[in-house]
């Protein structure tokens, strides 16, 4: 009845929002088409100019200035080193156009603004080696890319002649060649393709792929001018093609990413609040928030639940990568580098933008089992991915299904209630332990003498069905439709720590559980996306992008196997804990066109857009007997609310919105062939704490044709959370007979204003990076980028203040014995170098070589904390603490600040063999028991290899069989003596972040391409 009542919540919230975003987009589309630009044909455009004994490329360069058309074509193909003399006085550009190419033998087709040339007839030679002297008839044909769309621009070469041309504005190619010559087709980001001609009479119909290694991909992301490659880029870029996504062996998109760019960081952990349902993942070693995730350049809305607990990402929300189906994916493209300014508040630390698969006519189904050395985490996955022709050239409509299931792990140690260095025994049944022992043996529930487990703790059990789609279609008059979204539903079981039936336990209730018990704390997450678009690219240049869109998730959970000790023999053991959720709509509006020769430049491209987005924030309350405080807190000390996660109370309910209007421009100059230059502005104004402005500033500068100097500085800034700002938790435990009430604080309270805590602002940072690229030929690629990132004014989760010992907080929170709020407290400096390269070769047609480097290094440092506020530091002897060592501890130490990856990857005809070598700094976890002073403890360094051998019988199936970690390395162990060892319930640390802890995962896996 639940799950009904909030299917229909869902689908209320969606269908109120999308209608209302659909008129906006319909309103923005007739205002265009009523202002449609009516430009007369460009080939009917006068010119003037004179040019006497200048080369053809130079000639083709003064009439793009002159007539505002762009060329393309081949230098090589149509000998652009020729001297000639061209004079035109206001005449026709057709009629110019003639008289220059036809004593040229170039020929040439328009498409819009374009003009693409081509021979008329067989270029000579410039070789002694005499030319075919039969050729028969011209071959034709077509040229696509995988998604069926043609491809404008393909060079099309006789090998071993300069016979060739070039493909036009549809892909069709002609030229005159004979039977048993090779066409070489050849696009920057594609991979080579040579075909030998057996009929004159057949059309060939040629297919490329994009390149398997990182060498000459071409990006947009980072840019809103022309897609570049890594040489001409003003800013890194790591591409991760779905091949090598797939390669992995992992079934999670975060994990796949995780074990290709060492920038960017993703583990799984155990009994972690919040991180147990969406993995925190982090770019440059900063903060989950300051990441920002993008769908095809759309921005993804985040996570609903706020992460509390004391692991990476403390007082953060996280954009939840894995409830995208990995078979969705073309590619991923990781910037590193600051972009608020092009895309929005949280780009601080970079971009991850999720590249949607287009192809159309072709299928893939993949399946794969897989089970850790240790035999347990047995993992499934089936993948569906199918693309679809709607009728029209250019449509698509690509369909993407998963399902996965992965068993719970346990890596816990034997229990060990023995103190290390003093203090008292814990036992299972009593605080002595002969009379455990003795109760044990007694029962004969665990052997009285020798090693027995109780808890567990390890990767959780989870389920997940998801579904992607992305749809293209052409509508009239030159518009373009496109739609993508899907829906993932997760179930995930996590565990609490191990409750023992001691009768002095806050925490027993051995009426209920007389062996103690491990409470089950399930989570279900659903997540529901949309974005429509209308696209129109004018004749005048002018490229129009408007969309709208809107994303839902919302985490509810229960506590099961578990009571409220307070209420005794009447509590429950099941618990509806209650909902966390969170919308976003997003309706934005872009513009760009890209000028030539504006002011003596070769090229001005110019952006303008704005942008409108709505959040929300909900809580709702769970179960009345979830956050009960029973009558046996106060008479016997045992804990309120249900044991391992309290629910929601009603007075923490939470329905908080806010809207967030953005407005940019962005220009990009090639000011010469070799230098590069980008400018961006944003505007950003949000309605509960008003607006910021940042900006960035990018230059390239190629010394060669193959090596680069490139930077960036970037303002940026990062908005609060809702959850941040709207959050509130009430949590209690017993202490001596006394209820103690720890309230975390929303910071619309207006008690804080009382102590001097204002209400948190934007973060904002300066972010500097310097590079160079350098590429050897079509086999070698190399860039290093140093960085430094400061942010100002870093919002953090508060320690606990405790009300007793803080005069200025006991009359404002009588009944309530600590308190927490977030606020913007410390000031960071990260720095650090990237280092990505790439090596390719290949041997013959059927022997290949990749190789691939990438490494990063990295620090990061508080820099500055703001003075405890006087009204809270007023009367209180000791000094108030913000932040404390153990959260300074999870900002600089918890995350490996050294990563690398060595991949190798070997075709030998229908093998490949695959080799990836993965290395993890070392890390640094806090902790302050009770009564006692700090203590530290480094996780050393670690290297992990995965190997995987695949067998493709034909190009539609492959086998694979691999291993991931197969040496079988587990991060150091948390000592006996640290608090978080938990008698042996944690022995790997839950509070750090290196690769998991698992050790050797098997798998084997099957895909068929149809």
């Amino acid at each position: 009845m639940q799950n009904s009542t909030n299917v229909k919540h869902v689908l209320t919230k969606i269908m109120k929002v999308s209608f209302t975003q659909l008129i906006l987009v319909f309103l923005m589309v007739g205002n265009s088409l009523a202002h449609k630009t009516h430009g007369q044909d460009f080939l009917e455009r006068n010119v003037s100019l004179k040019l006497q004994d200048k080369v053809i490329h130079e000639v083709l360069a003064q009439l793009e200035k002159t007539a505002e058309v762009k060329f393309i074509y081949s230098p090589k193909l149509i000998q652009a080193d020729r001297k000639v003399t061209l004079v035109a006085q206001n005449e026709r550009l057709s009629e110019v156009l003639n008289r220059f190419f036809n004593p040229l033998k170039i020929s040439y087709k328009t498409f819009k603004n374009q003009i693409v040339l081509s021979t008329t007839t067989d270029t000579p030679d410039a070789s002694p080696k005499p030319e075919p002297t039969v050729v028969v008839a011209p071959v034709e044909g077509k040229v696509k890319d995988k998604s069926g769309a043609s491809m404008p621009g393909v060079s099309v070469q006789v090998k071993g002649t300069t016979r060739g041309t070039i493909s036009d504005p549809e892909g069709n190619f002609k030229l005159n060649a004979d039977t048993g010559e090779i066409l070489v087709f050849s696009f920057v980001g594609y991979q080579a393709k040579e075909v030998r001609i057996e009929n004159l009479s057949q059309a060939l119909n040629i297919t490329l792929s994009e390149s398997a290694s990182a060498l000459n991909e071409v990006v947009v992301i980072g840019s809103r001018g022309v897609p570049r490659t890594d040489v001409e880029r003003p800013v890194p870029v790591d591409v991760i093609s779905a091949k090598e996504l797939q390669g992995t062996g992992q079934v999670e998109l975060a994990q796949m990413v995780q074990f290709n760019s060492p920038s960017f960081n993703s583990a799984k952990t155990g009994i972690n609040g919040v991180a147990n349902y969406a993995d925190p993942a982090t770019l440059r070693g900063l903060s989950p928030d300051q990441m920002l995730v993008l769908v095809d350049g759309k921005r993804r809305h985040q996570f609903s639940g706020l992460n509390l607990n004391v692991t990476v990402g403390l007082g953060t929300v996280v954009t939840d990568m894995n409830s995208i189906p990995s078979l969705a994916m073309e590619r991923i493209e990781v910037l590193r580098d600051g972009a608020a300014a092009q895309y929005g508040s949280d780009a601080i630390a970079g971009i991850v933008n999720l590249a949607l698969n287009k192809s159309v006519g072709k299928g893939t189904f993949k399946t794969q089992y897989g089970v850790t050395k240790m035999g347990d985490g047995a993992t499934y996955l089936g993948a569906f991915n199918y693309g679809f022709k709607l009728g029209k050239e250019k449509s698509y409509l690509n369909l993407s299904l998963q399902y996965q299931h992965a068993d719970a792990t346990d890596r816990s140690d034997f229990y060990n209630p023995r103190p290390v260095t003093g203090g008292t025994y814990t036992g299972i049944y009593s605080n002595t332990q002969a009379t455990d022992e003795a109760t044990r043996e007694a029962r004969k529930v665990w052997p009285a003498y020798g090693a027995f487990k109780v808890g567990q703790y390890g990767s959780n059990q989870t389920s997940a069905y998801q579904g992607f789609y992305n749809l293209g279609y052409p509508l009239a008059k030159g518009w373009n439709l496109y739609s993508f979204g899907g829906v993932s539903l997760k179930d995930v079981k996590a565990l609490g720590f191990f409750r023992v039936a001691t009768a002095t336990n806050a925490n027993s209730t051995p009426e209920i559980f007389p062996d103690g018990y491990t409470p089950q704390l399930p989570g279900k997450t659903r997540d529901i996306s949309t974005v429509v678009g209308l696209s129109r690219k004018l004749n005048d240049g002018w490229n129009l992008d408007f969309s709208t869109g809107y994303g839902y998730n919302n985490l509810d959970l229960w506590a099961k196997n578990t009571t409220n000790p307070s209420m005794g023999t009447a509590s429950p053991t099941d618990f509806y804990v209650g909902r966390s959720a969170f919308g976003q709509s997003t309706t934005e509006a872009n513009i760009n066109r890209n000028f030539r020769g504006v002011a003596g430049t070769k090229s001005l491209n110019v952006a303008l857009g704005v942008q409108f987005r709505m959040d929300q924030f909900i809580l709702e309350k769970g179960s009345p007997e979830s956050y009960q405080v029973g009558p046996l807190a106060t008479t016997k000390s045992k804990a309120p609310g249900s044991s391992g996660r309290s629910g929601i109370a009603p007075e923490d309910e939470t329905n908080a919105k806010r809207t967030n209007l953005g407005i940019y421009a962005d220009v990009e100059s090639d000011i010469t062939d070799r230098f590069l230059v980008a400018a961006a502005l944003r505007y950003e104004n949000y309605s509960d704490f008003g607006g910021n402005v940042s900006g960035k500033l990018a230059a390239r500068l190629k010394l060669t044709e193959s090596f680069s100097l490139r930077g960036s500085i970037n303002k940026g800034f990062r908005a609060p959370s809702l959850a941040q700002t709207f959050n509130s938790v009430t949590t209690s435990t017993v202490q001596a007979g006394a209820i103690i009430q720890t309230k975390q604080l929303p910071n619309n309270d207006p008690r804080l204003e009382k102590i001097g805590i204002e209400k948190p602002t934007a973060e904002t940072s300066w972010n500097y990076n310097l590079g160079v690229t350098a590429k050897a030929g079509d086999q070698f690629l190399f860039t290093l980028d140093a960085y430094q990132i400061d942010i100002k004014d870093r919002i953090i989760l508060a320690e606990r203040m405790i009300v007793s010992q803080i005069e200025a907080l006991k009359p404002l929170f009588p009944g309530i014995s600590e308190v927490r709020f977030f606020t913007n407290h410390v000031n960071t400096t990260t720095k650090g170098i990237d280092f990505v390269s790439t090596f390719k070769h290949s041997f013959n047609r059927n022997n290949r070589l990749n190789v691939s480097l990438a490494l990063t290094v990295n620090q990061t440092k508080i820099t500055g904390q703001r003075a405890t506020p006087d009204l809270l530091q007023a009367g209180t002897a000791n000094k108030i603490l913000v932040i404390d060592t153990v959260s300074i501890s999870l900002i600089e130490t918890a995350q490996p600040r050294q990563k690398a990856h060595l991949n190798i990857s070997y075709q030998m005809g229908k093998f490949n063999f695959n080799w990836r070598t993965s290395y993890f700094g070392a890390v640094t976890a806090w902790e302050k028991p009770t009564g006692k002073p700090h203590i530290t403890l480094t996780f050393g360094a670690k290297t992990l290899h995965d190997i995987a051998i695949t067998f493709a019988p034909s190009p539609k199936l492959n086998f694979s069989l691999g291993s991931n970690n197969f040496t079988n390395v587990y991060p150091d162990r948390v000592a006996l003596n640290f608090a978080g060892y938990t008698n042996g319930q944690i022995p790997y640390s839950r509070n750090v972040n290196q690769f998991g802890f698992n050790g050797a995962f098997y798998y084997l896996n099957a895909t068929v391409n149809f």
